[in-house]
């Protein structure tokens, strides 16, 4: 019993392992081609909305049927240029079909990530709280946002793109990042409930 208990917790580890040198690599790929003339950094923002989702987990509430899209609606003015839209026919996550839209309050309970631009920072708290409590990935354009309320903002960090998390938002919203994603973070708010 004991050898089978110590099988599953090297399983664990390598699968733990396999998936932090995934997400170093594909990081990594899209932190030198930010450096890249031509390579602005929305794109890079899009890069990581995708890499960053594809760890986060979500309650299999949140997708009303095995066909649903993954569904990234964005408040404010689309800074991507349709890079995103663009990417998204070429993306899964999840193993679903990615749909890009414009975001609307009525409609908050199809999305499942939020991506909020910068001019949207004076309407946070009234957007944070349509989809308050619904497992939807709130993602804020730059860093502040997270310490406010989404669960993960972008900054740049010495010519680098780096993201923060916001644990007790991500939690009050059922969605679950894991420990690897957490150790690339730069920032941490808040504290997991055991």
């Amino acid at each position: 019993m004991r050898l089978l208990h110590c099988a599953r917790n090297d399983i664990n580890t390598t699968s733990a392992i396999a998936l932090v040198l995934m997400f170093l690599l594909s990081m990594n790929s899209t932190a030198r081609a930010q450096s890249k003339p031509g390579f602005p950094e929305y794109q890079v923002k899009a890069e990581m909305l995708f890499r960053i989702a594809e760890f986060v987990s979500w309650p299999a509430e949140a997708f009303s049927t095995p066909e649903q899209p993954f569904v990234i609606a964005i408040a404010g003015r689309d800074p991507f240029d349709s890079y995103l839209m663009n990417r998204a026919g070429a993306e899964k996550i999840h193993d679903r079909q990615v749909a890009v839209v414009a975001y609307e309050a009525k409609k908050h309970h199809e999305y499942h990530l939020v991506f909020i631009e910068k001019s949207e920072q004076k309407h946070l708290s009234e957007l944070l709280s349509e989809v308050n409590g619904q497992p939807v990935l709130t993602v804020g354009d730059s860093e502040e946002f997270a310490k406010n309320g989404t669960h993960i903002d972008f900054q740049i960090i010495e010519g680098r793109m780096r993201f923060n998390v916001n644990l007790g938002s991500a939690e009050k919203s059922r969605l679950q990042i894991p420990a690897a994603l957490l150790r690339l973070a730069s920032r941490i708010y808040g504290e997991l409930k055991e």
